[in-house]
Order: C-alpha cells, then structure tokens, then sequence
C-alpha cells in the first residue's frame, strides 16, 4: 500500500471506532455494572456510579414530598440508602418470574441515556470516555 493511501484508511478506521464506542458504551457501562453487581465487587460497581449527584438529585427529588421538614429528613436518609450495597439491589432485581429483569436502554441527549428498570429509571451521563450513574427517577404508578 502507497504512502498517500494509508492516512484515509487510517482515519477511516479511527471513525469507524469512535462511532462504535459512541453507540457501544452506554451497553458496556450496563454490562459491567452488572457483572460487578453479580460478583458483589462494591468498588468496581462505585466506579460507575457518581454518588455526589446521585445523592443531591435524589435529594431534590424526595424534600417536596416530605413537607417543611424535607430537607432536614431528606439528607440522612439519602445517604443511608443511596450506596453501592442498595444499587446493587436495584441492579439485580428480579422480574415476577424469577429471572433477571429486562432493562430497556433509551437514548435521551447526546450525552445523556436512560434505562427503563422495574418502574425506575436509571439516568446516566457521560464522564469523560465512560458513563455514570446520576440520577433514579421512580415511575408514577397509575
């Protein structure tokens, strides 16, 4: 091969690659997490979790319902609940037939999805060349 050619494949190459962990990543994030939720590895499941906002969105989230004293109740209950111990549950949770749960992964920004879980959503951002778990939304139940 000539000189000249080797740079257009070269960088066809490096699109082809980017393009694929663009559109790969959010279900590599998901499978290691849940390999890591599998195995018990609470520090590899941290990794891919961004417990500041995790806790402030939660946060945000549970005051309103609990009235003038929300704020004060919200915090510590927060920080007991939203831990790699209580994630892990929620990863491994088991659908009404005894199996694992099916996720439903759903692409909401450019650097944003989303998985549908058991009437949860899991919102993730992008953190640097990875994704993070920032944010669970509870579905209104009709």
């Amino acid at each position: 091969m000539r000189k000249g050619r080797s740079f257009p494949v070269a960088a066809a190459l490096l699109v082809l690659l980017a393009a694929g962990w663009w559109f790969g990543s959010p279900w590599w994030t998901l499978w290691r997490m849940r390999e890591a939720a599998q195995a018990g590895d609470a520090e590899a499941l941290a990794a891919y979790i961004d417990f500041p906002a995790l806790r402030a969105s939660t946060r945000a989230r549970l005051a309103p319902r609990l009235g003038p004293l929300g704020s004060a109740l919200a915090r510590p209950a927060v920080d007991a609940l939203v831990s790699p111990a209580a994630l892990r549950l929620a990863l491994l949770g088991r659908s009404e037939g005894g199996g694992p749960g099916e996720v439903e992964l759903v692409r909401t920004a450019a650097g944003e999805f989303r998985v549908e879980r058991g009437g949860r959503d899991l919102i993730f951002r992008r953190h640097g060349l990875g994704w993070k778990l920032e944010e669970i939304r509870l579905s209104s139940a009709p």
